[in-house]
């Protein structure tokens, strides 16, 4: 869940808002805004894998032999994030990242200034919180938390876990030095590890339930 989830988010549409919101507010009540609306969505996504996990279970039919459908499922999701993931990497230009920087502009641009005093505060980690959560609300790593906590094998704990040391971290390194990351780090880099991560976790799920 960590790894999924980490490399999911660097130079993603949550990454360059945090990292834009952090250059004009605090970047402390931006971390705040974010992490909160990212463990929000964390636990939403984690109660939606585990609902379509305990639903499966007493469904009266079974894919052949028995497969699970929620872990079919499961692997669906993550060999489909990991084949865009490295299509998207083996691209000759890096369009993917110039939307998503160019969404998260737009959507920055309506934010306000924090202003000074607690009140002010407060209603830019509110209003970040809230912005957070829309861009994140079917997003790949709403989906990836999803599908690892649909997953039989997986314990929900764990995923809420990972999930929240992925997200914490990666926005950690936005509102700190997103400028710097999106100076020095390789886009392609990012998807070619989050793409195979992706893939070899998917295996490892299919290789569980045979």
């Amino acid at each position: 869940a960590f790894l999924l989830i980490f490399f999911s988010e660097l130079g993603d549409k949550t990454f360059f808002i945090a990292a834009l919101l952090a250059a004009r507010n605090s970047a402390a009540v931006t971390f705040i805004g974010t992490f909160g609306a990212l463990s929000f969505m964390t636990f939403i996504s984690v109660v939606l894998g585990r609902t379509f996990h305990y639903v499966d279970e007493i469904l009266p039919f079974k894919f052949g032999t028995g497969l699970p459908i929620d872990d079919l499922a499961a692997v669906c999701l993550l060999v489909y994030f990991g084949v865009s993931s490295l299509v998207d990497a083996s691209s000759s230009d890096n369009r993917k990242a110039d939307e998503e920087q160019k969404e998260a502009e737009v959507a920055v641009s309506e934010v306000s200034g924090s202003g000074a005093g607690i009140l002010a505060a407060a209603n830019t980690a509110a209003t970040t919180f809230l912005l957070v959560f829309v861009a994140e609300w079917g997003d790949k790593s709403f989906f990836s938390t999803i599908a690892l906590a649909a997953a039989a094998t997986s314990s929900p704990v764990g995923v809420v876990a990972g999930a929240l040391a992925g997200h914490g971290i990666a926005t950690l390194l936005a509102v700190v030095g997103g400028s710097f990351m999106g100076t020095f780090l390789s886009e392609k880099l990012i998807s070619y590890i989050g793409g195979s991560l992706f893939l070899v976790f998917a295996a490892v799920t299919l290789i569980e339930i045979v």
